[in-house]
C-alpha cells in the first residue's frame, strides 16, 4: 500500500506541475524534454549513481519493451497536446483515463493475475471507476477548435490517446509481471526516461521549439515527481502482485480524487455539479474495489 500512496502523490504533483505550466505561460514540449533528462538524473542520483546501470544488459528481456515504451511517451504526449489543441481538453483527458479499460483487460483475462479473489463488490467498485472518471473529468463543451487538415481524420486522435496510453500502463504491467526481479524495478524507468529524452530532443528539434528559461526551470521542476510516479507505479504494481485490473482503477481514480482537491484547494478551480458527483463516486469505488483490505486493516 505504501508504495500505492506514494504513487498518487507524485502523480498529484505531477498534475499540479501542469496546470502551473498554463499560469506561467511554459511551452510544455521543451519543459517536457528537459524533465525527461533530470528524470535520468533524479533516478542516478536516487538508485546510487552509473554503478546500478550494471544492472542493464543487452540480453535483459525488459529492455525492447523498455525502448518500446521511451518511444510510446513521446507519441502519446504528442498526440495528447493534439487532442487538446484540435477539440478539447475534455475529450483529451477522458480518452487518457479511461484508458484503464486496456490494463484491466488484459490483467484479468490474458495474464489472469488472481491475487485476490473478486467479488460482485470488486466488479461494481471496476465498473463504478469508468462512471466517476468520465463525470470528474467533463467539462461543457469548448470553443471549436481549427480543424486539422482532413477533417474526419480529427476523431482517430482521442482514440489513439485511449489506446497508446492504455498500451503504455498495460506494458508495464506485463514487464513487471514477466520480467523484472526487484533490483530491477528502479533501472526499468531509467532506461524508459532515456529513449524518451532522445527522441524528445529529436521532436523539439524538428518543430523548433527553443527552450527558455521558463521551459527549463519547469522541466528541472517536474522532473523529480516524475520519475518517483514512474518509480512508484512499478514498485505499486510489484506490491499487488501485478494485479493490474485492482491496482489501475484504483490508482487512476485516486489520482483524479486527489488532484481535484488540489485543483480547488490550490488554484480556486469550481467543481460542477457532475464533476462533485463523480468524486463522491469516486470514493465509493474506492471503497468497492479494496473493501476487503481496509475491513481487514480494521
Amino acid at each position: 500500500m505504501p508504495y500505492l500512496l506514494l504513487g498518487i502523490l507524485f502523480n498529484v504533483a505531477i498534475f499540479l506541475i501542469f496546470r502551473g505550466y498554463a499560469r506561467y505561460g511554459v511551452n510544455t514540449l521543451p519543459a517536457i524534454v528537459v524533465n525527461y533528462f533530470v528524470c535520468i538524473i533524479t533516478g542516478l542520483v536516487f538508485l546510487g549513481g552509473f554503478s546500478s546501470l550494471q544492472l542493464i544488459s543487452i540480453n535483459s528481456p525488459w529492455l525492447l519493451l523498455a525502448f518500446f515504451l521511451g518511444a510510446m511517451f513521446i507519441g502519446t504526449f504528442y498526440m495528447m497536446a493534439m487532442t487538446t489543441q484540435r477539440l478539447s481538453v475534455t475529450v483529451s483527458s477522458i480518452a487518457a483515463k479511461m484508458s484503464l479499460a486496456l490494463p484491466v483487460v488484459f490483467s484479468m483475462f490474458i495474464l489472469q493475475i488472481e491475487s485476490k479473489e473478486f467479488t460482485l463488490w470488486n466488479y461494481l467498485g471496476i465498473a463504478l471507476a469508468f462512471v466517476a472518471i468520465y463525470l470528474s473529468s467533463w467539462k461543457p463543451r469548448e470553443e471549436k477548435k481549427a480543424p486539422l487538415p482532413g477533417n474526419r481524420l480529427i476523431l482517430l486522435l482521442p482514440l489513439g490517446v485511449f489506446l497508446c496510453s492504455g498500451i503504455i500502463d498495460t506494458t508495464i504491467n506485463y514487464t513487471s509481471y514477466r520480467y523484472l526481479t526487484p533490483r530491477e524495478e528502479g533501472i526499468f524507468p531509467l532506461v524508459i526516461f532515456f529513449i524518451a529524452a532522445i527522441l524528445g530532443l529529436v521532436l523539439q528539434l524538428f518543430r523548433k521549439q527553443p527552450t527558455g528559461r521558463r521551459e527549463f526551470l519547469g522541466g528541472v521542476v517536474l522532473g523529480v515527481p516524475n520519475f518517483f510516479s514512474i518509480y512508484f507505479i512499478v514498485k505499486g504494481l510489484a506490491e499487488f502482485d501485478n494485479n493490474g485490473a485492482f491496482f489501475y482503477p484504483l490508482l487512476n481514480i485516486s489520482i483524479i480524487l486527489g488532484s481535484s482537491i488540489a485543483a480547488v484547494l490550490f488554484f480556486k478551480e469550481k467543481l460542477l455539479p457532475l464533476n462533485q458527483l463523480g468524486l463522491l463516486l469516486s470514493v465509493l469505488a474506492i471503497f468497492l474495489l479494496s473493501y476487503q483490505e481496509i475491513l481487514s486493516a480494521l
